[in-house]
């Protein structure tokens, strides 16, 4: 009992770090009723928006790793139980995606539709049409900032107002290069994303605390 308390504790303890960097974000740049700085749209601070491969591959038990929404969760890439695909089928799909460290996965389609992760990794891999990829204008927009930003609720109340489909919600890439995004001076990105990955070393060295 002991340990659970302890380890429910450490839970909360998480969940307040992610609340705290929503409450920082609300106070420094606003939101896009009460914003204060200038709001562009996500296709003018982008380089490309692109999704994965649309029809499902021929998985392989080694390879390249194959990832879709369920590998992407609380602004994260898991690389845990994902599928994989021959260097040959990898290869054709990353001629029009192409993810890379750096840039921000989105999900569209299904249930978990709408929640964002930044790409800290050189692993390469491949996507199913499920997630979009996103290659921000890093002259614009700090890629970290972009991807915290994406995950706040004022960004996916635009998700829920455009996702398309009566069974499974699915947001069409158009709609997406449509995003309002708040685009303050590169500086104040740049703070507040190094603000934020400080937070994220407490969080991971919470989390091997947790561990032990």
């Amino acid at each position: 009992d002991k340990i659970d308390r302890i380890i429910d504790l450490k839970k909360q303890q998480l969940d307040q770090l992610d609340l705290l960097v929503r409450s920082l974000f609300i106070e420094m740049f606003g939101d896009l009723v009460k914003g204060k700085y200038e709001i562009k749209k996500l296709k003018d601070i982008s380089k490309k928006i692109s999704d994965g491969i649309h029809s499902k591959p021929e998985y392989t038990k080694t390879g390249r790793p194959f990832l879709s929404v369920v590998n992407i969760n609380k602004g994260k890439v898991n690389f845990e139980d994902c599928k994989y695909v021959s260097e040959e089928s990898f290869q054709k799909m990353i001629k029009s995606t192409h993810p890379e460290k750096g840039d921000i996965l989105y999900t569209k389609v299904g249930a978990t539709y709408g929640i964002a992760a930044y790409i800290d990794t050189n692993v390469e891999f491949c996507l199913y049409v499920s997630v979009c990829l996103i290659k921000p204008k890093h002259y614009l927009i700090n890629a970290k900032f972009l991807s915290i930003q994406m995950n706040m609720p004022f960004i996916k109340y635009q998700a829920d107002n455009r996702i398309k489909g009566i069974g499974v919600p699915d947001l069409h890439l158009n709609q997406i290069r449509e995003f309002d995004i708040i685009v303050p001076p590169l500086d104040l990105q740049n703070r507040f994303a190094d603000y934020v990955s400080s937070i994220d070393r407490s969080k991971f060295a919470s989390f091997l605390h947790l561990s032990a």
